[in-house]
């Protein structure tokens, strides 16, 4: 079972190293990898934004291992971001960090409704948002994307 926490400053590089694998940057609706510099004051910023709730999910040996992150959205939603690391894909590890991160996230926030928008290609992604809980809902277009557009409700956690 996963062990899940706030991130902390110490988690930049980290998640900068994350965010910028070339299977994320493929997956992810911008694809041109992160400059450093812009990383942090990305960071900065999501640490300091009350309606983003970042996490960082371990092992039982406390490696990390993936993020989570919730951005509550002014239609009172929140849109959930995850990316698991390298090694760490393919071993179910998806699902169960998406389960355990959107019931700290509900008890954490007065929000109803979880959305993801995941490109169609990414097969393992959208098997694990399904696993998780998440119902289809239909396409969408994301910056220029198709996108499988996927849902949670609170009582569905």
């Amino acid at each position: 079972m996963p062990k899940i926490r706030s991130e902390t400053d110490d988690d930049c590089r980290l998640l900068w190293q994350w965010a910028n694998d070339a299977d994320v940057r493929n997956s992810s609706f911008g694809s041109t990898p992160i400059p450093w510099e812009e990383h942090v004051a990305w960071f900065r910023r999501k640490r300091g934004d009350p309606n983003c709730h970042m996490y960082v999910l371990s092992d039982r040996n406390g490696h990390p291992f993936g993020q989570v992150r919730f951005d509550i959205r002014d239609d009172g939603s929140a849109e959930v971001h995850i990316s698991i690391e390298r090694d760490q894909r393919g071993r179910g590890l998806g699902a169960e960090a998406l389960r355990l991160a959107c019931t700290r996230f509900f008890t954490a926030a007065d929000v109803q409704q979880i959305v993801a928008h995941i490109k169609p290609e990414n097969v393992p992604s959208i098997r694990a948002f399904e696993k998780a809980g998440f119902a289809h809902q239909g396409m969408k277009r994301v910056k220029g994307h198709k996108a499988v557009h996927m849902s949670m409700w609170r009582e569905q956690s």
